[in-house]
């Protein structure tokens, strides 16, 4: 996709901060607040580390949904319909108000409903407002990313889809079910069907915890029937999951595994942030995580972006708060460079070669009508430079046959440079794809690498858990033991006093009084006797566990070692795949210009060609170059599915063909479109569009 039009330009990340108000849980903790918003709206003061926070603006506990869409996200709407590219998502910690703040309680409520379904209803105004000669196509798809997988939400089979890049589209998703929607009606049905899917459970903190980010994504594809230029804006509303703290949210096993998950690709998204302002830094880890990759043209690149951070006022949650609030500060420091995304159709293409055409035609009639009219006044025409170059002076005359030999000269010599030009061209084509090729093994390496090295992180850290839960066995089994030999010591005094006992007894003259303190002796030496069999099991069993533990050990270290030697052959092979790319970087450039000097060659023959032509006959040099242009062919593409309402789209039976706007490129075949595209003419207003808004007055 071209990406004419408007020049690109630096813009900054807007952030904005908002504050929730203190939920039960907080209140009942102290129901202290942390924070104070200073009275520019602009500022949040922190009194405990003492330092202030600036941002765009900062919304108060009472802020409403209104108030906060009109200045953080409807100017980035009001831009993706001028065909820019368009983000806006919240972050923040679990329960901080992230999902209402995007969606709202109610996507129906005027009041409550949150950014997403307000966008609908700024995107169809737009279209109602826009001129009558510009033509519209909307397209959603919505998508989660959970556990590190991304799942298409409309087709909830599609659980694993995969990210790709290419010159045209930049990076997107494939395979992503891509429907076609022609009112707000139908967004709405898609939204409630996408929430439906999502992944949510319940927490300490939060009853209906959002354990995925999910990504709306909004295509506006506006075709100008005047001159047939096409612009496409792609809008990306982002709602994040929040980042937790085990300890307070309690969570275990399934919710457990999700929070790492969660944790993991924010804290790479942060990683992309820092090193996005860090002017050392020469690499952005966008492929550390699933959604950084997806939100790279939205952090640095071509895209107007608009951040929410949603916080707690509670001292309870201020760490949280405060870890916040530097995120935001470190995110407002990037800069992305935006342009407008305009690209050529068909008809634009052969519209500009027609008026081109037109305008030489014009001048060669001027050039004509000067030239006769100097001939008339007696004033000798002039040739033109690249006969001066060529041509000694006095020289234009009849043909010789020197002049035609070597004329057929020069066009052996010109057949032969276009064949070695040909042949370049093929070269460079190929060296182009290797090293395409080489640079998709090559992320595709790192990616291993980086894979192999959380493996061998995991492993390490088990390992070290292993070996923390060993030391603590033989710790207890060394305490059983000594508490055993201390306890076989005593037995041992006990049965030799008894034997001393026995032994004194049977010298003297038995009494009762000597028989009842034997008996008592006996029972006392049986009484230590029971204790030792349950610590003689116990320490067996703590041998047993030994035993395993140090094994599995054993097997842990094996394992961390082998991952570390794929490591090390990884970078191995990363670094002859960067030797390969520079080698052929090196010959791109050589081909590239022997090319150029190729070109010249050509040129020059070409001129000589021309002027051996113009020799041979003068008089019919300008009228046969007109002659031989060709304007080149242009297909023109075939329009289809365009309606003039939008109640009419609405009831339109799905028939799964794409949009007709333009020719598809070969990139775009990779998403899946659900249902027939439907054509919206700017200036046409609905009579269902408007008869919902007379029933149901909204804030816009």
């Amino acid at each position: 996709m071209a990406t004419d039009g408007q020049d690109p330009h630096e813009e900054s990340i807007k952030v904005c901060c908002r504050f929730r108000p203190q939920n039960q849980l907080e209140k009942e903790q102290s129901g202290r607040i942390c924070v104070t918003i200073n009275g520019d709206g602009t500022s949040v003061y922190v009194p405990s580390i003492d330092n202030s926070f600036v941002f765009d603006r900062v919304f108060g506990v009472d802020a409403a949904q209104k108030e906060v869409y009109d200045y953080a996200a409807k100017p980035i709407i009001n831009g993706v319909l001028r065909g820019f590219n368009g983000t806006v998502f919240a972050y923040g910690q679990t329960a901080s108000g992230k999902t209402h703040t995007m969606e709202g309680p109610d996507i129906e409520d005027e009041v409550q409903m949150g950014v997403i379904p307000r966008m609908v209803w700024s995107i169809f105004d737009g279209i109602d407002h826009a001129a009558d000669y510009i033509e519209f196509l909307v397209k959603v798809s919505i998508v989660e990313i959970y556990n590190e997988r991304i799942r298409d939400l409309l087709d909830p089979k599609k659980d694993n889809l995969k990210i790709h890049e290419d010159k045209a589209r930049g990076v997107f998703i494939g395979e992503v079910t891509e429907t076609y929607v022609g009112s707000e009606q139908e967004i709405f049905d898609i939204m409630k069907a996408g929430k439906y899917n999502r992944a949510v459970a319940e927490t300490n903190l939060n009853e209906h915890s959002s354990r995925s980010h999910l990504i709306f994504m909004l295509t506006i594809e506006q075709k100008n029937l005047h001159d047939r230029s096409v612009k496409v804006g792609k809008l990306h509303l982002v709602d994040l999951a929040g980042s937790e703290k085990v300890a307070k949210t309690g969570a275990s096993g399934e919710r457990l595994d999700e929070a790492k998950n969660i944790n993991r690709s924010l804290s790479a998204l942060g990683n992309v942030i820092n090193a996005l302002t860090d002017r050392k830094s020469n690499h952005v880890p966008y492929r550390d995580s699933k959604l950084s990759r997806v939100l790279q043209e939205s952090l640095g690149g071509n895209a107007k972006t608009s951040l929410i951070i949603t916080c707690s006022p509670s001292y309870f949650n201020e760490q949280e708060t405060v870890s916040t609030l530097r995120f935001g500060q470190r995110a407002k420091m990037i800069k992305n460079v935006v342009k407008v995304n305009h690209e050529r159709s068909v008809e634009e293409l052969k519209l500009l070669l027609q008026r081109r055409d037109q305008a030489l035609s014009e001048l060669r009639s001027r050039v004509s009508t000067l030239e006769q009219l100097l001939r008339s006044n007696g004033i000798t025409v002039p040739e033109d430079k690249s006969s001066a170059v060529f041509l000694p002076a006095g020289a234009v005359g009849a043909p010789t046959p020197v002049d035609e030999a070597q004329s057929a000269e020069l066009e052996e010599q010109l057949q032969e440079l276009r064949g070695k030009l040909k042949t370049t061209s093929e070269q460079l084509c190929e060296a182009n794809r290797e090293k395409e090729e080489l640079q998709s093994q090559l992320r595709d390496a790192e990616d291993d690498m980086r894979r192999l090295t959380m493996q061998a992180m995991d492993a390490q850290n088990d390992r070290e858990s292993m070996e923390y839960e060993r030391n603590e066995q033989v710790s207890e089994l060394q305490k059983l033991r000594n508490d055993n030999k201390r306890q076989a010591e005593e037995l041992e005094e006990l049965v030799k006093s008894h034997q001393n006992l026995i032994q004194s007894t049977a010298a003297d003259t038995p009494t009762n009084k000597g028989s009842s303190r034997l008996r008592k002796e006996a029972a006392a030496v049986d009484e230590d006797k029971d204790p030792e069999r349950p610590l003689k099991r116990k320490v067996s069993q703590l041998d047993k566990n030994l035993e395993q533990l140090t094994v599995m050990y054993h097997k842990l270290v094996a394992q961390n070692s082998g991952l570390k030697v794929e490591v090390a052959e990884s970078d191995k092979k990363i670094e002859r795949k960067d030797q390969r790319i520079q080698q052929l970087e090196r010959n791109l450039r050589e081909a590239k210009q022997k090319y150029e000097k190729l070109l010249t060659q050509c040129a020059n023959l070409t001129a000589m060609i021309d002027v051996r032509g113009r020799k041979n006959c003068p008089c019919g040099a300008s009228g046969n170059s007109s002659q031989v242009r060709r304007a080149p062919t242009i297909v023109r593409p075939l329009r289809g599915g365009v309606v003039s309402t939008r109640s009419e789209n609405s009831t339109a039976e799905p028939v799964g063909t794409p949009p007709a706007m333009s020719p598809t490129p070969p990139s775009e075949q990779a998403s899946t479109p659900t249902s027939s595209p439907v054509s919206l003419r700017g200036g046409i207003k609905s009579r269902e569009g408007v008869r919902a808004r007379q029933d149901a007055p909204r804030q816009s």
